[in-house]
């Protein structure tokens, strides 16, 4: 009787894992080698079959699939937000994820969302900087896709969560990761300045942001304070406190979601608290109902020091563990500033500051490596091997 029982339960579960019902990811303690992908509609089964092959011999576990842009396809433009593009793009990678055996993540734009339709329908969920500017026509840093839309609407939370459950309830995606979870850039990277023709040696009014109607009456009631008002607002800590609350929640909401879902939320961050909350307004390690945490340590946009990736990942984990915050922390690393014969080096300092595994920025990066003759998959794939057996 016992053995029938038995028998009966596992056929069970296996009709309800072939037809996809409540089927949980769960999250586990092995050291993880992950890669940000650009998923294009436009790719060619060659494309596809390229990216997973080679990253599945190279020993990368997880792909992060860009899929949801701020700016689709005008095709995919729907009245009713259904995010199309990223639901077939997602489908699409997925049969490549299954052949080699990859964790398939949905990479999505969150705070920035730049779809045109959205900027028609709802302009008034923008932010606005501090000249009164909204991002609906102020292009920052002369970037198209700057379009940041404002935490404190509620519409905004549930419009995210809308999109970042649709693609959670796609069979077979392991998760969905956020990026752009933050506010524009106050202050950019010391080293991208240059390269955008901007002086940034404090906050000023043009990158400052978000003064819209609502945020300034929330504040204001709230505080007694209109932030519009202040002489230096950058001075004031329950005005960075506002904004940093607002992320928050957000970040928080959309991860819940997704959870709820069965699926594992991640976040991509800005590298070391204190750079993410100085340069962004996000206060990652208050995050909550995350899985993993991806600091983007693209450490030669900051410092030209190899050894700020260990400092940067330490300050990380220390932030989580005294907001008793239980996510898992993977330093992200950019392809460009790795060299070939330093990838075992960069990813042992990461190590060293406490990371449980490593990310890399991105796989279209490594590829051109290779176009240039530069044996980057061979390389990649020594360092991961040796990675995983520390």
């Amino acid at each position: 009787m016992k053995t029938i029982l038995k028998l009966l339960i596992l056929l069970i579960m296996s009709f309800m894992l072939s037809c996809g019902i409540s089927k949980k990811h769960t999250i586990d303690d092995s050291r993880k080698a992950w890669a940000w992908m650009s998923g294009k509609l436009s790719h060619t089964d060659e494309v596809w079959d390229y990216y997973f092959r080679n990253a599945s011999k190279a020993g990368i576990d997880a792909i992060l699939l860009e899929c949801h842009p701020g700016v689709p396809d005008t095709t995919y433009l729907r009245d009713d937000f259904v995010g199309a593009q990223a639901i077939e793009t997602v489908k699409r990678a997925l049969p490549y994820a299954r052949k080699y055996n990859i964790e398939l993540h949905a990479w999505m734009w969150t705070e920035n969302r730049g779809e045109l339709n959205l900027r028609k329908a709802h302009p008034e969920w923008y932010m606005v900087n501090r000249d009164g500017k909204s991002v609906v026509e102020n292009k920052l840093y002369g970037r198209e896709h700057y379009r940041f839309l404002c935490p404190y609407h509620p519409e905004v939370t549930e419009y995210l969560k809308d999109r970042a459950s649709e693609l959670a309830e796609i069979d077979g995606l392991a998760g969905v990761h956020l990026d752009f979870i933050r506010y524009p850039d106050v202050i950019l990277p010391s080293k991208l300045q240059a390269s955008r023709g901007v002086v940034q040696d404090k906050e000023y009014a043009e990158w400052d942001h978000c003064y819209c109607d609502l945020c300034r009456s929330l504040f204001k009631e709230k505080t007694g304070i209109d932030p519009i008002e202040m002489e230096d607002p950058s001075q004031n800590k329950a005005w960075k406190q506002f904004r940093y609350d607002g992320i928050v929640h957000v970040a928080s909401e959309v991860c819940k979601a997704i959870k709820e879902k069965g699926k594992i939320a991640s976040v991509a961050v800005f590298p070391h608290p204190d750079t993410a909350r100085t340069l962004v307004r996000q206060d990652w390690p208050r995050f909550r109902n995350i899985d993993y945490i991806f600091p983007m340590v693209y450490h030669k946009f900051y410092t030209d020091e190899d050894s700020w990736i260990t400092e940067a990942t330490r300050a990380g984990l220390e932030e989580l563990k005294a907001n008793n915050n239980p996510a898992k922390e993977c330093t992200g690393l950019f392809v460009p500033h790795i060299p070939v014969d330093s990838i075992s080096y960069m990813i042992d300092l990461a190590i060293k500051g406490g990371s449980t595994g490593i990310c890399f920025f991105s796989l279209e990066g490594i590829k051109s490596a290779e176009d240039k003759g530069i044996p980057y998959w061979e390389k990649l794939g020594r360092a991961i091997n040796e990675f995983k057996k520390k």
